[in-house]
């Protein structure tokens, strides 16, 4: 951001020269704000779009009442053949963390949509805490994966599970349905066993 006219302006660079500001996205100057690629820490156009907001919002009525942006949650998408997107962590990132984690697959060749529209290769991968359906991450591969993730996205800001998932009806036959279908292997991992082997003695005796 150098040699742009914000030296003589007396605005604040980070180290890797761009622009600083608050959790307001307030610069240094009381009454300039800042968002997108110039302040980062995200180089994403729906995260600029994000601050947008944000920037707009506290600088009009910042007087009254700031709102501190919300990174929580903030989805990735590569646009290759096929995409590839992503929300929260993978399992690489999992490990490096130390993060204890579960993961569930379902993979688009099963998927009646995606083998109508010859797209069934990929799959949906969720990452959950161990023994609850906390989603700590999803990653998907295959074809308008960037479409795919919003459920997701919306899941974790909210912090709806993937009962909640499970619970939602999908349109049939539709790309979607994989984020019901990867929740309903996280319930059959976690099949209440006991419950299931009483109900199954129940009826052999109502038989």
């Amino acid at each position: 951001m150098t040699g742009s006219g914000l030296e003589e302006l007396g605005i604040k660079l980070r180290d890797n020269k761009t622009i600083a500001a608050d959790g307001f996205l307030r610069t240094n100057i009381p009454n300039i704000y800042v968002a997108g690629d110039a302040t980062g820490p995200y180089q994403f156009t729906h995260t600029a779009s994000h601050q947008a907001w944000y920037a707009a919002v506290n600088s009009l009525f910042g007087r009254f009442k700031k709102f501190k942006v919300d990174y929580r949650v903030i989805p990735k998408v590569t646009f290759t053949d096929p995409e590839v997107a992503s929300v929260g962590l993978n399992q690489l990132e999992a490990k490096e963390k130390n993060i204890a984690y579960e993961t569930s697959t379902f993979g688009l060749d099963e998927l009646d949509r995606a083998i109508t529209d010859s797209s069934d290769q990929g799959w949906v991968k969720v990452l959950t805490k161990p023994g609850k359906d906390q989603i700590l991450g999803v990653t998907i591969v295959g074809e308008h994966t960037g479409e795919l993730i919003a459920e997701f996205v919306l899941a974790m800001k909210h912090k709806l599970g993937l009962n909640k998932i499970l619970g939602t009806i999908h349109a049939y036959p539709t790309m979607s349905e994989a984020n019901k279908y990867v929740a309903g292997i996280w319930k059959r991992q976690h099949a209440p066993q006991i419950i299931l082997n009483f109900l199954e003695k129940l009826h052999k005796w109502m038989r």
